[in-house]
Formats: C-alpha cells, structure tokens, sequence
C-alpha cells in the first residue's frame, strides 16, 4: 500500500511540475546493478622485478622503485611511509606503516614450478575497515626465482561485493563502485569531491548514456578513468576502466541491473 501510494503521489504531481522524488524514481541510471563475471576482461601492466641477496628493486612503466631491502629492519620510502621486508623460502614479506600506524601487509611468493607470482596485500585505511587486494602474475621472462619480467593477469578484493550502486538526485550522484565500503555524493559537473582518507573523485555525465568517473591522488594526479555505458534498453552498464603509466591496465565488465 505504501509502495502505490507513492507512485499515485507522483503521477499526480507530475501533473503540475516534475518532482524530484519521480525524477529519482524514474532515472534509468539509478538502482544496484550486478555484476557479470563472465564478461570480465583485464588487461594488466607488465613489470620487471630485479633481486639480489639484499632485497629486490621493481620498475613499471619505465619507472624505477626504490630498492626494497629485505634484512627485517626498517627503511624509509615514499610518501613519509616505512617498511620492513623479510625473506621467506618463496618470495618475501613487507610490513608497511606511517606515523607509527601500520598501513599495509604484503606477502609476495612464486610458485614452485616458477610461472606464478602472487601478491597479497591487507590494507589498514584510516577511515574504513582492512581489506584484502590479491595480484597474481604470470612470468613473461627470466627466473626462476622472483627476478625476471611479469603481466598481471588477475586481481580480487575482499571488499568487492560485486555491485554497484548509482542514485542521482538533480545535479548530484551517490556513487559506490563495488569495491567501494560506502557511496560518495559527487557533482555530476565532473568537479572533485574529496575522499576522507585523501584522493578526490569525479563524476561527469558526459551524455544520457555515459558517465565518467575519474579517480586522483592527492598530487592532483589521475590514477583511474572509469567509463560506464548504459545500454539503450536500460538492463545492463558496460564498465571500461583505464588504469595509466607506471602502472597500466585495461579492465571492462559487464552489470546487469538488480
């Protein structure tokens, strides 16, 4: 009864002007939408990985990371963060932290027969609970231990619920991606909105079928453009997202709406 009542409210207001309630109502974009993991292509970046007795060095994208040294003593790195690194008898061990707090766990091993490397990450946001990020690699070159050259095939995340959620209210949106703990409400004039934990998003409609989300550090710099299509019957969104240098990726699916 509640349901029809608010759908009699509407028709009949719509007679007098557009209200915002059916306007939300009716919106094609609006809805959660699931993911198909079938239609699931990734196309990862590509790294070398050179390693010593000392620890190990990784170049992406023509970029060159600081060494990682692996004598189980702390080392500073970029952006203010420390590590601690630890070999194991298949790869090795990273604990990651900043201002005392800890950050990041990374486990990276190679298989035995030596094609495979795995990354595993937990990671401890300041704003949100930890979750887990899985990297698996496949060897391109070299070997057989950790050194040589890798692609990145597949990847998975603890947090990912495998839907997306899209409300758009006038002029705004509240947007959570599927690997997102919550929605954020964004602009859809493609201005930044800033994520609590640093970083900004953006979210643009660049036409009635297509919305761009674009993803910055807190240099400013682009670290992910999402491109989401919905379809001219409105059943499904094909996502495409573009990951750039040092890092590159190409990664679409397909949603279909719940």
């Amino acid at each position: 009864m509640m349901k029809r009542l608010s759908l009699s409210v509407c028709a009949v207001m719509s007679l007098l002007a557009l209200s915002p309630a059916c306007i939300a109502q009716s919106n094609p974009w609006n809805g959660s939408w699931k993911l198909d993991p079938s239609s699931l292509k990734y196309e990862g970046a590509t790294f070398s990985v050179a390693a010593d007795a000392d620890g190990f060095t990784v170049t992406r994208g023509g970029e060159v990371q600081p060494k990682v040294v692996c004598d189980g003593k702390e080392q500073k790195s970029t952006n203010d963060t420390v590590l601690t690194c630890t070999k194991s008898d298949s790869g090795y061990a990273i604990a990651a932290s900043k201002n005392g707090k800890p950050t990041r766990k990374t486990t990276i091993s190679i298989s035995d027969n030596g094609k495979t490397r795995t990354s595993e990450s937990q990671f401890f946001p300041a704003d949100g609970e930890p979750y887990t990020m899985t990297t698996i690699s496949e060897r391109v070159s070299g070997g057989p231990g950790p050194a040589g050259e890798w692609r990145e095939v597949r990847f998975s995340s603890s947090q990912d619920s495998g839907v997306l959620s899209i409300a758009v209210n006038g002029d705004s949106v509240d947007f959570k991606e599927t690997d997102s703990p919550k929605p954020l409400t964004c602009k859809l004039d493609g201005s930044d909105t800033k994520f609590p934990g640093g970083g900004s998003m953006s979210v643009k409609l660049a036409d009635p079928h297509t919305l761009k989300v674009t993803y910055k550090g807190d240099d400013g710099k682009v670290r992910r453009d999402n491109t989401f299509v919905l379809s001219d019957d409105g059943s499904t969104i094909t996502e495409t997202d573009i990951t750039p240098a040092p890092s590159p990726s190409t990664m679409s699916v397909v949603l279909h709406k719940n």
